[in-house]
């Protein structure tokens, strides 16, 4: 049996083991600004508890199926994941990491063998080469379109489900969000959940995260009850304590010298939220290189476009509403990853 547990990549260059196999014994605590290496430098993540505490519902399993929050968001994947460390995860336990699970892990739900590990090596092969979870979509009730036909390589090809496959976004530095998931979903009032507002937040987003964290039990975790509200407030709490970015780079050297602010700590400092409409994105450095976007669109909300705040830029998701004809919009490839 493989027990869930926190991959730390790199450690061996500490000195350290890597945890995960079914032998190992899972530790308790992160040390602060704990380095971890990556292809062009050194990643930290700064907690403003000033360790990370490895003990919370974040790290237990808290479904039916081993996963933990910590199964798609390990600390040195800058909390993520990468292909190469799934990849490590999948031949250290022949594919039977809690990662490595049908509901949303394999290439599709059915049709698929995963009692070898020949067969678990192809239904996992999106999650091993790419680091992308399959999201299973239904149609809306009452939407505007009508899905016709679908596509997919890997068996998924139903038309009242639509299978999206993506990695899972990080979960730090979460303070700058104005949306919660890649489309937004987790801040809508379709969903049940709050925009995100300069009125409103931080609540907003606190209250969207304990959703995301409810529905992230519930999903990707097969869990048979719902997280206790305390358990969502501990997840999203833990969270919220997150810094990470980049420290060292191996060109470079350290990046927070020579009256450079780069690294954890900085990012952390900023209690800065910036919506879409409050920027002017004339100010945006034309030394970004950009890329054309054409959107039938006069008026976006500023749930769609890029967050930015006074130690840089950070990712962008969201949604917009349309009105009016077609109209471009230039904005920095950075930003659109």
């Amino acid at each position: 049996m493989v027990k869930s547990g926190l991959w730390l990549s790199g450690a061996l260059l500490l000195g350290l083991t890597s945890i995960a196999a079914a032998d190992s014994e899972t530790p308790t605590i992160l040390p602060n600004l704990f380095p971890f290496p990556n292809t062009t430098g050194i990643l930290k993540t700064f907690n403003a508890t000033g360790k990370l505490d490895l003990t919370g519902p974040f790290f237990q399993s808290l479904g039916t199926n081993g996963r933990s929050c910590a199964s798609c968001h390990q600390p040195g994947d800058a909390w993520s994941v990468s292909a190469a460390h799934v990849e490590d995860r999948f031949e250290r336990s022949h594919g039977l990491d809690p990662i490595f699970r049908t509901n949303d892990g394999s290439n599709c739900d059915h049709n698929i063998d995963t009692a070898t590990i020949k067969g678990r090596r192809e239904a996992y092969s999106l999650l091993r080469t790419r680091g992308l979870i399959r999201i299973a979509l239904a149609v809306p009730t009452g939407a505007e379109f009508e899905v016709v036909s679908v596509k997919n390589p890997y068996g998924c090809s139903e038309t009242s489900t639509l299978s999206m496959y993506r990695r899972p976004l990080p979960s730090t530095n979460l303070r700058f969000l104005s949306t919660v998931m890649w489309d937004g979903r987790e801040s809508s009032l379709q969903a049940g959940t709050k925009p995100i507002t300069f009125a409103t937040n931080p609540a907003d987003l606190l209250s969207d995260l304990a959703h995301q964290s409810l529905d992230a039990v519930l999903g990707h975790a097969q869990a048979t009850t719902a997280p206790t509200q305390e358990q969502q407030k501990k997840i999203v709490d833990f969270e919220m304590t997150l810094s990470t970015a980049q420290a060292i780079d191996f060109d470079a050297g350290a990046l927070d010298v020579h009256g450079a602010s780069g690294g954890p700590p900085s990012p952390s400092r900023s209690n800065r939220f910036l919506s879409a409409s409050t920027i002017h994105w004339g100010s945006i450095p034309s030394r970004f290189p950009s890329h054309r976007w054409s959107l039938p669109s006069s008026t976006i909300t500023g749930s769609m476009l890029p967050i930015m705040s006074s130690t840089g830029i950070t990712r962008s998701v969201g949604q917009a509403s349309f009105e009016g004809k077609s109209s471009s919009i230039r904005t920095p490839s950075t930003l659109w990853g």
